[in-house]
């Protein structure tokens, strides 16, 4: 296949935004993907265990979409066999595209009861999973399948992914947030007011265009966020840099915003964890009706789980990719790059690349380093 222009990226990019605020489209924008990548079959499936209201389950070629759950569903331990178990799964990076053929043994293949009965019989020889959403309330996922006249699954498909996947990850994490299936783009200012959650839009020097109440209520208290020398920022001198390089970058060119902006993570003084989520507005057919001077909206909601040593801090301070944030994190947990190169279903020389990148980005020289900068990473940044 040939390499996707920027322009055609740069419409997709805009098309996934969209579906935040109309999520029925992501049907058609799974299938604008599928083509643009030379996949046969794609999938996205994200499940909100808070709001049941909201859900992604679209699909492109392949089965209708309720056929394919009750397929999934018949054959649920199967597919986990499949993509190497629920461990290995779990360790997956998030937003890394994960080659099946290449984490998983082919003979655990060829047995699988899944593979055998469902996906060979249609051609599909192989696949790429990534993990979009892997939280306590929300879990979402996307896959995309190879077809066995297309031959092996080419780096310029990989590539493709890597560029849409962190896209595809902010949109379905910020749908979590609103409490219905699809917001009407005429009554969005009153959708946001009704939030929970606190809403800002700021224009491209990170200055507040609106607030909704309760991200009024958060400014007039300074806690957690605030405005200082006129322009969006928290307590944090690191996070807020963070945040404004997020808005700067979704204004100039949000196909190349990447991973940033994604869960920056801020602590209230009460103790309490939360995240500041960053959503481009300029591009696309829908978003750009909704403030004429806001380049950016900003979601500050409540972390879903306890703090942790934050891989967020690592891509937002540092611009670690997801797959060197998990290398960063087994290195931490003593494993050796052999070990690392089973787990992720990688080459050694692969773990090696990533972990060198790892030490120029962090400033670190010694795997020893790498600990004590994991250790210091609490959270907040």
């Amino acid at each position: 296949m040939q390499q996707a222009s920027v322009e055609k990226f740069s419409d997709l990019i805009g098309a996934i935004y969209d579906c935040v605020i109309a999520p029925e489209h992501w049907t058609d924008v799974l299938n604008d993907i599928r083509m643009e990548l030379g996949f046969a079959t794609a999938l996205l499936s994200a499940y909100s265990f808070t709001n049941v209201t909201i859900g992604v389950n679209a699909a492109s070629g392949t089965d209708p979409v309720p056929t394919l759950a009750q397929t999934s569903k018949e054959y649920a331990a199967d597919i986990v066999e499949l993509w190497g178990g629920f461990e290995r799964i779990r360790r997956y990076p998030l937003g890394e595209p994960i080659v099946r053929s290449q984490a998983v043994p082919e003979e655990v293949i060829l047995g699988n009861r899944y593979y055998r009965e469902w996906s060979r019989p249609r051609g599909l020889s192989d696949a790429v999973g990534v993990a979009l959403v892997r939280e306590k309330t929300i879990i979402g996922n996307a896959m995309f399948a190879q077809h066995e006249s297309d031959g092996a699954i080419e780096e310029i498909q990989i590539s493709g992914l890597r560029v849409l996947a962190p896209h595809i990850r902010r949109a379905v994490t910020i749908s979590n947030l609103f409490d219905m299936k699809t917001v009407e783009a005429a009554t969005f200012a009153a959708t946001v007011e009704a939030l929970t959650v606190g809403v800002v839009l700021v224009d491209e020097d990170a200055k507040i265009v609106h607030a909704n109440a309760a991200a009024d209520a958060m400014l007039t208290a300074n806690d957690p966020i605030l405005v200082r020398q006129g322009r969006i920022a928290v307590q944090s001198t690191a996070t807020t840099k963070s945040l404004q390089s997020a808005i700067a970058q979704a204004a100039k060119d949000e196909a190349a915003l990447g991973q940033k902006g994604i869960g920056i993570p801020i602590l209230r003084p009460s103790g309490d964890p939360l995240v500041i989520h960053v959503m481009p507005l300029r591009r696309g057919s829908v978003r750009a009706r909704l403030a004429q001077r806001a380049t950016a909206a900003l979601f500050v909601a409540s972390a879903s789980g306890p703090p942790q040593m934050s891989h967020v801090a690592l891509n937002q301070l540092y611009d670690l990719t997801p797959a060197e944030i998990r290398i960063f994190e087994l290195i931490c947990e003593g494993h050796t790059r052999d070990a690392i190169s089973d787990l992720l279903g990688v080459s050694v020389a692969t773990v090696k690349t990533h972990l060198l990148h790892v030490f120029e980005k962090t400033g670190c020289r010694r795997q020893v380093d790498l600990v004590r900068l994991a250790k210091s990473l609490t959270f907040p940044v």
